[in-house]
């Protein structure tokens, strides 16, 4: 009689379901802020080539605040410019109407969009993963899902709520295939047609477009002769919407307009049956639309394709009973020629990880954890708007409808990325007031009349800018100094110190600060102090100790130690030389901005969403 061997039963802080971006992110997140997480796919392997491929500059600047982005720098392919080319029916072809910069945000620290395939990109993430000895569990199944419904249990930061059960697809034999894993959260980042989605009843709102599409990763041979190659390029042509992504190792990305579902068979599930499209159908296609210019390949330069249809539809909710998560795909889908999948998908990980962490480190009540769906919700809300509106720039019958009835072209890709720069980019990101978004300053409005691009706006993330660390003359960049280590930093822009007086000025702060930290402990944060002149008898070591945690703590808005003038900074920064203290989000978002004179309100801000070491859990 063969023997059934009981399932393994397993604790785990996180469970994530899906290592595609956003799962990777998210995992990426937590272990950064010293969380246990297990992170586990379906998919017996890794993909290696297509999906998705774009990476915007905020994404850019995400990444490299969890030091993962020197190889996507210096591998990718770097696109600074957009063209659109338009069909001249008395050529019976294309021609070139325009190019326009790629990036239009001033204050964008990476000025161009980055492009590679997606699992590159996932190979980045993994590799700060494996660092803290976290691999992803491949080719393993989720198969069923308990959410708790005990209200005392749900609360209770130290109990498991959620049970798991997994199925290890390839186990060996002999072992148990099959594990329950409890934990205190999951987080699904399964995809669009999410598992854990699906088990949480959680709807989408919204409809699939009527158009089917196609997508071609490539490399053209010397004969083409399409003078656009490396530059992102709408290609509007007499029957089809093109649009070409320019790629690492001189490949390239094409998505094609395929035409309506209409007039596709329907496959057993009701949708349209794109088992007939083939790479070169998908080429052919593509050296029409680029008529008179000349497109070729061979079959063994192709190295991916796909048909998909378009879907823009976005979840109800991203969160159940405050234990279960989604993110990415699983909570909101879209075209990609927005270039918005991947990016919006990191960056729910990385702005979900920190506040996870923060409720399992008993530093903050559950409800911080409300704040991912505010937040996050309401940005791919205006993702599926812009994405509506831009798909139909690349609908020829759409486009060829607005020409006739009203006179009207629509979202071309240069003015609408000109337009939308704000949001494609990631750049203007501003969330909404809330408990860890807040102006607790009478004195300081929570939307400042922005000057200058680069004013710190409570909101927003805080800009790149050079400044010199004082200890070792050394040029930083702000952002440099904010690291996604889950912890919050306080910055005092202290103005100068060039006498006694002024350093006395920051004993007041010190003091200030010492009240705050005795309430919620100095674990929680990282303290860096901005001046805007230092005079050249005194040193780092003059700032008082208390705000002098450690000798890289203390920058100059300055860019050179041998010349007295001013960085720039503190003007552009919309700070006086009086000074200002700002709270900083531990994702990088300014949180509050608070007069020196008034940091007692400092304590206002963080009793809203931190717990004091006197607050019970």
């Amino acid at each position: 009689m063969t023997s059934v061997s009981a399932p393994l039963e397993s604790l785990i802080d996180v469970l994530v379901i899906g290592a595609g971006p956003a799962g990777l992110a998210t995992a990426l997140g937590l272990t950064r802020a010293g969380i246990k997480v297990r992170i586990v796919d379906i998919r017996a392997q890794r993909i290696s080539v297509g999906h998705a491929d774009g990476i915007m500059p905020r994404t850019i600047e995400v990444l490299d605040s969890y030091g993962v982005s020197n190889e996507l720098i210096r591998k990718s392919h770097h696109v600074y410019a957009i063209s659109n080319y338009n069909y001249d029916p008395s050529i019976d072809g294309i021609k070139y109407a325009s190019r326009v910069p790629a990036i239009n945000e001033p204050t964008a620290r990476y000025k161009y969009i980055a492009t590679h395939n997606q699992g590159f990109i996932e190979g980045l993430l993994l590799a700060g993963l494996e660092d803290a000895n976290v691999r992803v569990e491949q080719a393993c199944k989720p198969t069923s899902l308990e959410l708790s419904s005990c209200e005392d249990e749900l609360k209770d930061h130290a109990s498991y709520p959620v049970k798991i059960t997994l199925e290890h697809l390839s186990a060996a034999p002999g072992t148990p295939s099959s594990e329950i894993v409890h934990a205190r959260f999951i987080v699904g980042a399964d995809g669009a047609h999410s598992w854990v989605r699906h088990m949480l009843g959680i709807p989408m709102e919204g409809d699939s477009t009527a158009r089917v599409w196609g997508a071609i990763d490539f490399t053209p041979l010397p004969s083409s002769n399409f003078p656009d190659w490396r530059n992102i390029t709408t290609v509007n042509a007499a029957d089809t919407g093109i649009m070409l992504i320019p790629r690492e190792c001189s490949k390239v990305r094409l998505y094609i307009e395929l035409g309506s579902v209409d007039e596709f068979e329907q496959d057993d599930r009701g949708r349209p049956d794109t088992s007939k499209i083939t790479a070169d159908k998908l080429l052919d296609i593509a050296k029409r639309a680029f008529k008179p210019y000349i497109l070729e390949t061979t079959p063994d330069k192709v190295e991916w394709w796909t048909a998909y249809i378009i879907g823009q539809r976005v979840a109800t909710r991203f969160c159940d009973r405050g234990r279960a998560f989604i993110v990415g795909d699983a909570c909101h889908t879209h075209s990609p020629k927005g270039g918005q999948g991947m990016n919006a998908s990191m960056n729910d990980g990385h702005n979900l990880a920190w506040k996870l962490a923060h409720v399992l480190k008993s530093w903050s009540p559950m409800a911080l954890l409300d704040t991912y769906e505010a937040e996050r919700r309401p940005f791919a809300q205006e993702l599926i708007a812009f994405d509506r509106w831009y798909a139909e720039g690349f609908n020829a019958e759409s486009r060829a409808k607005l020409v006739r009835e009203k006179g009207l072209e629509v979202a071309l890709t240069g003015p609408a990325f000109r337009t939308f720069s704000a949001l494609t980019t990631g750049i203007g990101i501003q969330y909404a007031p809330s408990i860890i978004t807040s102006q607790v300053s009478p004195t300081v409005d929570v939307i400042k009349t922005e000057t200058s691009p680069f004013t710190l706006t409570v909101g927003k993330r805080v800009p790149p800018y050079a400044l010199m660390r004082v200890a070792d003359c050394r040029p930083i960049n702000l952002q440099d100094a904010l690291p996604s280590d889950g912890l919050s930093k306080l910055i005092v822009f202290a103005g100068p110190l060039t006498s006694l007086e002024e350093k006395g000025r920051l004993a007041e702060v010190e003091e200030a600060l010492r009240d705050i930290f005795h309430a919620f402990g100095t674990d929680k944060f990282r303290l860096l102090v901005i001046l805007s002149a230092v005079s050249d008898d005194m040193s780092y070591k003059d700032v008082p100790v208390g705000l002098r945690k450690d000798w890289t703590s203390i920058l100059v808005d300055s860019t050179s130690s041998f010349s007295n003038e001013s960085g720039g900074a503190y003007a552009a920064f919309g700070i006086p030389v009086t000074g200002k203290f700002v709270a900083v989000r531990p994702d990088g978002y300014v949180g509050t901005i608070i007069e020196l004179s008034e940091m007692r309100r400092l304590d206002d801000y963080l009793r809203g969403w931190l717990l004091r070491s006197s607050d019970p859990l």
